[in-house]
């Protein structure tokens, strides 16, 4: 594998998605090394419910022979990332209010800001069963993260023309049918789209970022390091 001269990742997360929750997480965690590999990273806040809509892939209840393996899947990879994931009463919401309000976090304040309250509003969602699709929901998960009169005023200013039209344009040109959706260039200019949290072998394969796969270790070393 060619050592790479640089590249770009972007990756595009709805907090009505479980599954984005885990890819920011993910992300959050490879950043400094893709990195320190010459690889950039823009973690985008966009309306999963209006991209698949323009794709031709709007959301659909989980078949009940699916119900099942789906709660399985979220338990377990959050339980790997250190996740506490609890299925919400209240699903799916109508997504599009919190992601104006990070958008214009990310848009108007320092990084960090906007990196606590992506995860602010999954946990809110998906381990305490907040409905962050209200301004009450809204104060209630980024309590801690800002003031309340400043999350109030952060409301009033993502449903600002300028706002909302963002909101859309990085929604409509993510091309993307699910989240996370996980879009790469790599050194070569050459592009690669993703959905889902569990391509990553994948995507650092393309960025040709040297990685270790997922690999049994063998008896001997595993009683080793008890």
């Amino acid at each position: 594998m060619g050592k790479p001269e640089g590249g770009k990742l972007k990756i595009y997360i709805d907090c009505v998605s479980p599954y984005s929750w885990f890819g920011f997480t993910n992300i959050i965690k490879y950043r400094p090394l893709l990195n320190a590999h010459g690889v950039s990273v823009d973690i985008i806040p966009f309306f999963l419910g209006g991209a698949r809509d323009g794709v031709g892939n709007p959301w659909t209840p989980t078949p009940k022979a699916k119900e099942a393996f789906s709660a399985q899947d979220s338990k377990l990879t959050g339980e790997l990332l250190g996740l506490d994931v609890v299925t919400p009463e209240v699903f799916p919401i109508l997504s599009l209010f919190p992601v104006r309000v990070a958008t214009y976090v990310k848009d108007h304040y320092p990084p960090e800001k906007f990196e606590a309250t992506f995860p602010a509003f999954s946990s809110a969602y998906w381990s305490k069963g907040i409905n962050i699709s209200t301004p009450e929901g809204i104060i209630q998960a980024l309590k801690g993260i800002f003031p309340e009169d400043e999350i109030k005023d952060i409301m009033k200013k993502a449903l600002s023309p300028e706002n909302k039209k963002r909101v859309v344009d990085v929604t409509m040109g993510s091309g993307a049918f699910g989240a996370p959706w996980i879009s790469a260039v790599n050194s070569k200019g050459e592009r690669r789209d993703w959905f889902g949290n569990d391509r990553w072998d994948q995507v650092f394969y393309h960025l040709q970022v040297p990685y270790t796969p997922v690999s049994i270790i063998p008896p001997e070393e595993a009683k080793a390091k008890l």
